[in-house]
Order: structure tokens, then C-alpha cells, then sequence
């Protein structure tokens, strides 16, 4: 059986001629998505904040269809059934199960834990598993750069009961990732590298992650190989930063490479049911 192929990320950075019926069917749907659409309260998200935004993703994991008028709730439902949220949602179950078996790992042990999520969206799935630790003592840093992600995560810490620093900062930036005290031994970062099409950034920020990890600490991070929906993204929604939402997807074999340049090791892949995200531990190599 061949296998299909996809487009490359520079194919999709291209429009397409007028005189392919791909570009009359995707401008279609995109007028759709953008009139009809817009009953759906999850694509009037999508199309304020960017459908790869944290504020996207916060109403995806809470999956429950809103919408104006009956159908708008239709639309909703199959909208956030789509074979994409259908694999985060999957990917945030594996980053929870991930997180508390390393936080058990460590209490059984008894190591402090000093958590920094580095990108955390929301931060839904780190304080719903925060919040089965109450008596365990962790130090928990949350950061994303954009502040709308930063006043929903500080709400979620309420609403949950859960300590721990929230703030606004830079992922990329040494200053930034230099003042996190004390010194994180577990570093998640989950869905920043999938929507970042920059291989030099994603491959340094390898690097940084371990020079500030501390020894013997564990990194959790997200992968995505592929998306069978990679073409329909590109030509239909826009991303946070208002442009095509065009994906670069990686294999796994060149994120370990890099990640194993950086000088992690012992590293642990688990797939979601779907093929599309994966969630990978890794260990600092001493």
C-alpha cells in the first residue's frame, strides 16, 4: 500500500494558482467557516484569539459545544470532534498521566519537586494534576508570553485550590528562563514546539532546556510527526499570529536528535490513539 503523501511546509506557505480547484474549495470553506462558521463558539475563538492558541486549546480540552441557535451547537460539536481536537484532547490525557507518574516518582523517592512549565496555555492540565498532590510539597512556576493565558491559568489556580507561580514570560528568552528559582528539575513543555516552524529555534531551545534543568531532572515535551489534516489548516484558519495557520511537523527521529545533541537521554515515547501527538520523557545527562 503507498502511503500518502502530504505537503511540505513551503508548499503550504504558497497559495494556490486560481485555476486549481483545491484553491475554489478551500476558499469555500473558508468563507463558510467565517459566515455559517461563526455560529460555532468555538470557531468565533478560533478566529479571534487563533485556532492554535491556548485560549482554543483551554476550550477544546473542556469540550462542551456552545453555540448560537441549536445549529451553531451542531456545527460545535462536530468542530471539536474533529480528528485534530479529538488528538489533543488524547494528548492532554497522556501529558497528565505523564506528569503524575513523575510526580509520583519523585514523592516515593523523597525529592522535592521544582516544576516549570515553560508554555502552560491555560495550565488545565497541570493543575488538575497538581491538585492530587496537596501533601506533597512542589514548587510549580506556570508560564506563558501571552497574558490572556496567564489570567486563566491564575482563575484555574483559584478554582482549584493549587499554589504556584504564575507568570508572564518568554520560553526562548536565557534572561527569562535564568530567573526561575530554585532551579526546576521537571520542565514541560507541551504543544510550543508543534506550532513554531523555526527548526533553529526549536533545536536551541533543546540546549537552554537543559542548561537550566537541573541534574538528574526530567523533561516532558510534546511531539507531532504528522496531522492528516495539514493542508485544510493551512489554506483556512489563521494562527495567534494572524497568519495561515501553517504547521512544520517533525519526526520523532529528528527531535531526538536534536534533543540527544542538547544531551538528554533515556527517553520514553508514548502515542496517542490517533498517531498525531505523542508526549516524550527525557532525563539530563550528567
Amino acid at each position: 500500500m503507498l502511503q500518502k503523501s502530504f505537503p511540505t511546509y513551503e508548499q503550504l506557505l504558497l497559495p494556490l494558482p486560481i485555476w486549481n480547484p483545491k484553491a475554489w474549495y478551500y476558499g469555500l470553506m473558508n468563507l463558510s467557516l467565517k459566515t455559517i462558521g461563526k455560529l460555532s463558539q468555538g470557531i468565533q475563538i478560533g478566529f479571534q484569539y487563533g485556532f492554535d492558541s491556548g485560549v482554543m486549546l483551554e476550550y477544546v480540552y473542556k469540550n462542551q459545544p456552545k453555540g448560537l441557535t441549536p445549529l451553531g451547537t451542531l456545527i460545535d460539536w462536530f468542530y471539536l470532534n474533529s480528528q485534530g481536537w479529538r488528538g489533543i484532547r488524547s494528548r492532554s490525557q497522556l501529558m497528565k498521566t505523564t506528569l503524575r507518574n513523575v510526580l509520583q516518582s519523585y514523592q516515593q523517592q523523597n525529592i522535592p519537586c521544582h516544576l516549570l512549565d515553560v508554555a502552560c496555555g491555560g495550565g488545565r492540565y497541570d493543575l488538575e494534576v497538581l491538585q492530587e498532590f496537596e501533601n506533597y510539597a512542589i514548587v510549580a512556576t506556570l508560564r506563558d508570553y501571552k497574558l490572556e493565558n496567564v489570567t486563566k491559568a491564575r482563575q484555574l489556580a483559584t478554582q482549584f485550590g493549587v499554589t504556584a507561580q504564575i507568570e508572564q514570560a518568554d520560553a526562548f528568552n536565557d534572561e527569562d528562563l535564568d530567573r526561575v528559582l530554585p532551579r526546576p528539575n521537571l520542565v514541560i513543555v507541551s504543544g510550543l514546539h508543534e506550532i513554531l516552524p523555526n527548526d533553529a529555534l526549536i533545536k536551541n531551545h533543546f540546549r537552554q532546556l537543559y542548561r537550566i534543568l537541573d541534574p538528574s531532572g526530567t523533561l516532558i515535551f510534546t511531539i507531532q510527526p504528522q496531522h492528516p489534516q495539514l493542508e485544510m489548516i493551512a489554506r483556512t484558519l489563521p494562527a495567534h499570529t494572524g497568519l495561515p495557520w501553517v504547521m512544520r511537523v517533525r519526526s520523532w527521529e529528528l527531535i531526538r536528535q536534536w534533543a540527544e545533541a542538547a544531551g538528554f537521554q533515556n527517553f520514553q515515547v508514548q502515542m496517542e490513539p490517533n498517531g498525531i501527538f505523542g508526549v516524550v520523557t527525557a532525563e539530563k545527562q550528567i
